[in-house]
């Protein structure tokens, strides 16, 4: 048991019960597995200036989820000595009142006996009854002994006396009991002397552009390459123009970013840019020329082609391709080893010479090594209408998608419809040709006015779905199995609520898991700070458990995008009154 057995006392009863009874304590106690998470957050809590900027003020919160701390083994081992010896008192009383009933059943015997053999034979009886009373007494005196003699052990877990139920440990700190005394240790991932621990200047709100001044909106994050990550937003301060960051995130959580660059042609605007990076280290951005009717348009650079010391991060930048029209909805891109890209989008197209037909479309292409755009194909996923998009992948080529759709209709029966407010459908790249399975899932068949949402993979074939139901204004959260030979998939749980009210913003991170913890990660905007819910996915059970929410900023933020980082840390950039910001938080293993 972590915490104890590094200062053991040997205790040596008169008895092997003592034995038994140290190996069935610590068999007891709770080891949970390795792998279970404990989530930790470091966040800012005040937004304040700073020479005409606004910066955080640290003010760091934490929740933890996972393995039990050393105090709670010592009160856990408190506890079940306390049963022990309970359960020994009570059982002598108990079995001494057993034996006298069968020791009175024996001379009762005896004295109806005319057989002097039987006589005899029920007088030994008589005599090894009190012989196992005996030794059983003993036993169980024993077990209360030793009970007795750890808990005043226990009791004394400081030289002054001082146990940690009286001991006050400050924030972001826990008391441990041991056998050199009770003190206050900060809690992993933070620093400090116990009484005040906080988190370590890396994992605090960081300015995005440092001290030049920015003025940003739909903000968007990827990782790629192990290591490197990809910021885009709009660049308000420079007439909505787009504008890339890229750099990697080091072991300590510090985020090394290159100079901003501008991917746009001058004048030119980026509504709702995405981006995402490749295996060969090139980046793909999409984006709409204006809010409304905008045109589509990609453009791909390539990382560190220079071979110029020092320049890893230097982009080499090829033309820009237009590949849709009419547009004024996000697009999802994702990235396929080892160097293409698909982009899902909105996209109309004349239906007749008076009505316009909207789908949704995709496409998909090749970056080469000098950064140029090669058109392998459009492949349209769905006839219905569609927003909001996003996408998770679930293998190396398959991916799952969600959208808001327009109803769609039984072809035999044109009169019934099924609401499409939460669509999921999966995809999957194969060759050359991205192919959609028709018939997709409706989390809200009956209902309309499904908004924010995110798609999430928490274990082999399972995706989790989390939106905005505004017909109810309550934040949702369910779960979809995917058939690994078929790719049908299934709701396995269905719909509930996790929050009430609304969110501008609710997406969900694919973070590596195991098998033995598979678990959710939500993040959306609370009442009065940004938040992550956690919940843990039993898999046995297939239903969601033990959900915990925390808040990871103590700000609202009007545009927030995260992604894992590896080794079980979040970045999350975000744009907090017109100014970006960066943080990390880690999800630690105990």
């Amino acid at each position: 048991m972590p915490g104890l057995l590094d200062n053991a006392v040997h205790i040596r009863p008169t008895l092997a019960i003592g034995s038994l009874l140290v190996a069935t304590l610590f068999a007891a106690a709770p080891r949970l597995s390795s792998a279970t998470l404990k989530a930790k957050l470091w966040s800012d809590g005040h937004l304040a200036t700073d020479e005409g900027h606004e910066v955080f003020a640290r003010n760091a919160d934490a929740v933890q989820v996972g393995d039990a701390t050393v105090a709670e083994n010592v009160e856990f081992l408190t506890k079940t000595l306390s049963r022990f010896q309970n359960l020994a008192t009570s059982a002598q009383q108990s079995i001494q009142s057993r034996h006298e009933k069968e020791e009175q059943r024996l001379k009762d015997s005896i004295s109806q006996a005319s057989n002097a053999n039987v006589k005899m034979a029920l007088e030994r009886s008589v005599a090894s009854n009190k012989e196992a009373l005996e030794e059983t007494q003993g036993i169980y005196r024993n077990i209360a002994s030793f009970s007795s003699d750890m808990l005043s052990m226990l009791k004394k877990t400081s030289k002054s006396g001082t146990t940690c139920d009286q001991l006050y440990c400050g924030k972001h700190a826990s008391c441990a009991d041991t056998f050199q005394g009770a003190s206050c240790v900060c809690d992993e991932g933070y620093i400090g002397l116990g009484q005040e621990c906080h988190a370590p200047a890396e994992f605090a709100p960081h300015l995005l552009l440092g001290e030049n001044a920015a003025q940003a909106a739909d903000i968007h994050v990827a990782s790629f390459d192990t290591n490197k990550v990809a910021v885009v937003f709009r660049d308000i301060s420079k007439g909505n123009a787009g504008a890339l960051m890229v750099g990697s995130v080091g072991e300590a959580g510090n985020l090394e970013l290159s100079p901003l660059e501008v991917f746009t042609a001058p004048g030119e605007k980026a509504f709702a840019p995405v981006v995402a990076g490749t295996d060969g280290r090139q980046i793909a951005i999409a984006w709409r020329d204006d809010q409304r009717k905008g045109n589509c348009r990609l453009r791909a650079a390539v990382l560190g082609t220079s071979g110029v010391r020092g320049a890893e991060m230097a982009l080499s930048w090829g033309p820009t391709m237009d590949f849709c029209t009419n547009q004024a909805h996000k697009m999802s891109i994702q990235s396929f080893p080892p160097n293409r890209i698909m982009v899902l989008y909105s996209d109309k197209a004349k239906g007749s010479e008076t009505a316009t037909e909207s789908f949704g479309n995709s496409m998909l292409a090749d970056i080469s090594s000098l950064g140029n755009i090669s058109l392998l194909g459009n492949f349209r996923f769905t006839d219905s209408a569609v927003a909001r998009l996003e996408t998770t992948k679930v293998s190396k080529n398959g991916f799952v998608l969600a959208a808001r759709a327009s109803p769609a209709t039984d072809d035999m029966n044109p009169k019934a419809s099924v609401e499409q407010e939460a669509m999921a459908m999966y995809g999957e790249l194969v060759g050359e040709d991205l192919v959609f399975d028709p018939n997709p899932v409706n989390l809200e068949p009956e209902k309309g006015q499904v908004w924010a949402r995110g798609l999430s993979l928490i274990a082999p074939n399972t995706v989790a779905y989390a939106y905005q139901d505004a017909s109810k204004m309550e934040l949702k959260l369910a779960v979809l199995d995917i058939d690994p030979q078929t790719h049908k998939m299934k709701v396995v749980e269905d719909p509930s609520t996790f929050q009430k009210g609304f969110s501008p913003y609710v997406s969900m991170l694919s973070l590596p898991y195991s098998a033995s913890d598979p678990y959710t990660l939500t993040y959306y905007q609370g009442e009065k700070s940004a938040i992550t819910s956690i919940c843990a996915w039993n898999s046995g059970r297939q239903q969601l458990q033990n959900c915990e929410d925390f808040p990871w900023l103590s700000h609202k933020a009007s545009s927030v995008s995260g992604v894992a980082v590896g080794e079980g840390r979040v970045l999350m950039t975000f744009v907090a009154s017109d100014i970006p910001y960066y943080t990390v938080f880690g999800l630690s293993k105990k």
